[in-house]
């Protein structure tokens, strides 16, 4: 395909893939209350969206990503929580948890879990696929992108009431819900607000599509460089398969 068609192909797909993903992952995550599944769905729709389009095409490669990855999300969170429980005070006081309700995530803490995620996930892809020459550029890349990640994170939380709510509906129509969680909102300290789910379904989305974006924006030199037209793919370049040991 021509590299405008093969360009305009990477910036909708991985943003595509992110939010096919956020979505798969709200399921998962509590019907199988956070486990591993919570963080290797990223992992595998990520690197599933690079053989597609050509970029990745080792599988040793394809192991490594989704094994950093699948990291990202355990260290990411427990950075957030970390420092949740270590600075209590950054919760609002009607939202600490209690006998009733459990505690939301702040968004301090989301913003400190994006950026830690966010530059594990971005350095480990500069590093396989990235032309950049100097250390310097790469990490300004991964900087800006790590940045831009920590950002989702909070706009995640902050999108609970329109990104949140609508994937919580759909589901709830699908019975995909929590057992016995029949409204998207709950009561804390006597205040009425979204409850803990459908902050998780904004921020799986939210942090999930604009880091696939990203990762789009930052690989868009490596697809240029690849040799995907019609010619390649007669010739046997290796280019012509997405995977190769």
């Amino acid at each position: 395909m021509p590299y405008q068609e093969a360009d305009r192909r990477t910036m909708w797909l991985l943003p595509l893939s992110g939010f096919v993903s956020g979505l798969v992952t709200s399921v998962v995550t509590h019907r199988a209350d956070q486990s591993m599944l919570s963080g290797i769905v990223f992992a595998l729709f990520l690197a599933g969206c690079l053989g597609i389009l050509g970029i990745l095409h080792s599988y040793w490669k394809a192991a490594t990503l989704i094994v950093i990855t699948t990291a990202a999300y355990f260290i990411a969170y427990g950075a957030a929580f970390g420092i949740q429980l270590r600075y209590p005070e950054i919760v609002r006081q009607a939202e600490r948890g209690d006998m009733g309700s459990r505690e939301p995530a702040s968004p301090i803490a989301l913003f400190v879990g994006g950026l830690v995620g966010g530059f594990i996930v971005l350095d480990a892809l500069m590093i396989l696929f990235s032309r950049e020459k100097t250390f310097r550029g790469l990490m300004r890349k991964v900087l800006v992108g790590t940045v831009l990640s920590g950002i989702l994170g909070v706009a995640g939380w902050a999108l609970r009431s329109s990104v949140g709510s609508g994937v919580w509906h759909v589901f709830h129509i699908f019975n995909l819900t929590p057992p016995g969680e029949l409204s998207p909102r709950t009561y804390y300290h006597g205040e009425f607000d979204y409850g803990e789910t459908t902050r998780l379904y904004s921020v799986y989305v939210v942090w999930q599509t604009g880091l696939a974006a990203a990762v789009a924006v930052m690989l868009r030199p490596v697809k240029a460089a690849l040799k995907v037209g019609p010619s390649s793919l007669v010739k046997g370049t290796p280019n012509s398969s997405p995977l190769k040991r």
